[in-house]
């Protein structure tokens, strides 16, 4: 659920570091205050322990943005007793006052990522929101609590090699229980009690607090990925304030753990299979003319005798999985994907292949973790040997791997409940969300948006073809128009499925 590295490297998003969020890979930007014509709504009530916006000058300087704080309760049912986070914003002005619309929030996806500087930054925003997006809304980025730039959550290195995440044996099981409770343990440690409220849920009830202190009544909100569990949980709370909703790469929270892992085992499977299709179709592909799955096997095997390394060190089958996993997010890393698997194949060096892993960006990698856990559904531990086989099965080709087992694995056991019990949405017929859903999704399924369509009576459906996780905000553009002209004019398209990018179709770069 998290951007795809390839995706932080192209175009304007060139910049080095962690993997997955475009604002967290560079450094924490934001731009300078709103022009006068930017003067706010008429005030809608504010939540009770919410304040007012504390701007600040932003840096580096952008006549054209404004940002500030937002301070909330860390605890909004014990706001008075809990103490204080800050919320950091970034707002930049719909560019043709006379046809504003009103304000759009959106989340680019994660956990552990923010959108502040997204929207504060001239050049990220025009990459990410198309024009006219851009002209007839206020864009508003927000980094939800325990994301730097906002209170942040500190925790210990999650990332231990030696502990399975594939257990095999009972006493794979209770290490890999204990690893997890270990890392639960040293969020609070080090951060305190706000470790404890970094659910969705919470983290709703801060954007509602921005949309009152912003005074608006209503807010649009773009939900990409994990953004669209936000918005599900905001929806459910402050139906009324919704006035339009894109929901990209949707999670069907309404499942149990083990469905969800299966779910994204057979997702990764479909991912590789076109990759391989991709490659094949390729001259440029290193991989063209030989057979990604034998591949693999041979790169298991060789790590499997300690002879694939990276960074000094031996690297393990499991690593060598996720990082096959995090490439196939997007089509734009398949140059990338397939040199990496050449060369620790071949050569038995995976530095090119883990640099497109996850655990790379291992502070952001942290956030993660600590805040997806307090929304996923547990699965029992004494169940984790017959998911893993079953998951296998599903997903051969990287035996099981992919972000929801990566999910799943890294949340069992934790002492702590989830915030979030499965359930399907929760909301009147007055909330109809704009679903969009690529065919080859290899993180968020089609079966899962198919589901929350059919049980969100109001809502519509754009089926995109193609691959890559989400169609914002290069994966297709067919789908980005269908969401902009639903959020301006509250039209849903009249065409409701589109075809692939033909620039990408076929390719392996």
């Amino acid at each position: 659920m998290r951007i795809p590295r390839a995706i932080a490297r192209s175009s304007a998003f060139r910049v080095r570091g962690g993997r997955a969020s475009l604002a967290a890979l560079a450094a924490l930007l934001c731009l300078p205050a709103l022009p006068a014509a930017a003067a706010p709504s008429p005030a809608a009530p504010s939540p009770a322990g919410a304040g007012v916006v504390s701007w600040v000058p932003c840096d580096p300087p952008d006549e054209s943005a404004r940002c500030g704080t937002v301070t909330v309760p860390v605890d909004w049912d014990h706001p008075a007793a809990s103490g204080s986070a800050q919320v950091r914003i970034a707002v930049r002005p719909a560019r043709d006052r006379a046809r504003r619309v009103g304000v759009l929030m959106f989340n680019p996806g994660g956990p552990g990522a923010g959108a502040a500087d997204l929207a504060a930054r001239k050049d990220w925003a025009e990459f990410w929101f198309p024009p006219a997006l851009l002209d007839r809304f206020d864009i508003v980025g927000v980094d939800p609590r325990g994301v730097p730039g906002s209170t942040p959550v500190s925790c210990a290195d999650p990332v231990n090699p030696e502990v399975p995440r594939f257990p095999r044996t009972q006493a794979e099981v209770r290490g890999l229980v204990a690893a997890n409770a270990a890392f639960a343990a040293s969020c609070l440690q080090r951060t305190g009690p706000l470790a404890a409220h970094l659910d969705t849920g919470t983290v709703a009830r801060d954007l509602d607090a921005v949309r009152a202190a912003l005074g608006e009544p209503a807010i649009s909100f773009l939900g990409v990925s994990y953004g669209t569990m936000l918005a599900q949980a905001y929806a459910e709370r402050y139906p009324s304030r919704v006035r339009a909703l894109v929901l990209d790469g949707v999670v069907d929270r309404s499942l149990p753990a083990d469905r969800i892992a299966l779910d994204g085992a057979a997702a990764v499977q479909d991912g590789l299979a076109r990759f391989a299709t991709r490659c094949a179709a390729t001259e440029a592909c290193v991989l063209r003319g030989k057979d990604v799955t034998a591949e693999l096997r041979r790169m298991y095997a060789r790590a499997e005798r300690g002879e694939v390394r990276a960074g000094g060190r031996a690297v393990t089958v499991e690593e060598l999985r996720i990082a096959v996993n995090d490439g196939l997010n997007t089509p734009f890393a398949d140059a990338g994907l397939a040199a990496g698997i050449r060369d620790a194949t071949d050569k038995g060096d995976a530095t090119a292949l883990t640099s497109l892993s996850r655990y790379q960006g291992r502070d952001e990698y942290a956030r993660y973790r600590a805040i997806i856990c307090q929304d996923m559904p547990r699965v029992r531990p004494e169940a984790l040997i017959g998911l893993a086989g079953a998951a296998a099965r599903r997903g051969p080709g990287l035996r099981g791997a992919s972000e929801m087992w990566d999910i799943v694995s890294g949340c069992a056991g934790l002492p702590r409940p989830a915030h979030w019990t499965p359930h399907a949405w929760r909301v009147p017929a007055t909330v109809t969300p704009l679903i969009l859903s690529g065919a080859h999704d290899v993180a968020t399924p089609r079966r899962w948006a198919e589901s929350v369509h059919r049980r969100l009576p109001g809502s519509t459906l754009v089926r995109w073809n193609g691959d890559g996780h989400g169609a914002w905000p290069m994966h297709n553009a067919c789908a980005i128009r269908a969401a902009v002209t639903y959020l301006t004019d509250l039209t849903p398209p009249a065409a409701t499925t589109c075809p692939a990018d033909p620039a990408r179709a076929g390719r392996a770069s």
